[in-house]
């Protein structure tokens, strides 16, 4: 398993979006809540998911607003179940290093209840292959597969 800098056991929602599988996990880290989204399912890496938030967003959103699409579609998947492949109430889950390479974190302000948005490739042990494999979409072209 890779190096991890974000860990954790609780709920894991874990959600398709536009063909990949990502999952879902918040925690309150330093009286901050965190939002840790990243793509389960196995070769899709986590900058598939900016990618797919660049092509939804406006033309001119910058980054910020980026990450609050990320959280609106992670919060959008535990609340209304919306495109929902799991929800674990008590999983591990490990997310890659994000300052080497592995990801990122942007200050949301408080976006759907959630001061900040970390990304980085995310493990769900408790997720089978079926869950974790690519599903159907009916808009493939906002994610281009490499």
């Amino acid at each position: 398993m890779p190096e991890t800098a974000h860990k954790g056991t609780g709920r894991v929602t874990a959600f398709s979006m536009f063909g990949p599988v990502f999952g879902y996990a918040s925690s309150l880290v330093d009286e901050q809540q965190i939002a840790y989204v990243g793509p389960v399912t196995p070769g899709v890496q986590w900058s598939k998911l900016w990618q797919m938030a660049a092509r939804c967003c406006r033309g001119s959103a910058q980054e910020r607003e980026h990450a609050q699409w990320i959280v609106t579609q992670a919060t959008r998947a535990f609340v209304m179940r919306a495109d929902l492949v799991a929800q674990l109430p008590d999983a591990d889950w490990y997310m890659d290093r994000y300052t080497e390479g592995g990801g990122c974190r942007i200050d949301v302000g408080g976006w759907s209840n959630h001061d900040a948005l970390i990304t980085g490739n995310m493990t769900v042990p408790d997720l089978t292959p079926e869950q974790v494999s690519m599903k159907h979409t009916y808009y493939p072209g906002y994610f281009e597969d490499d």
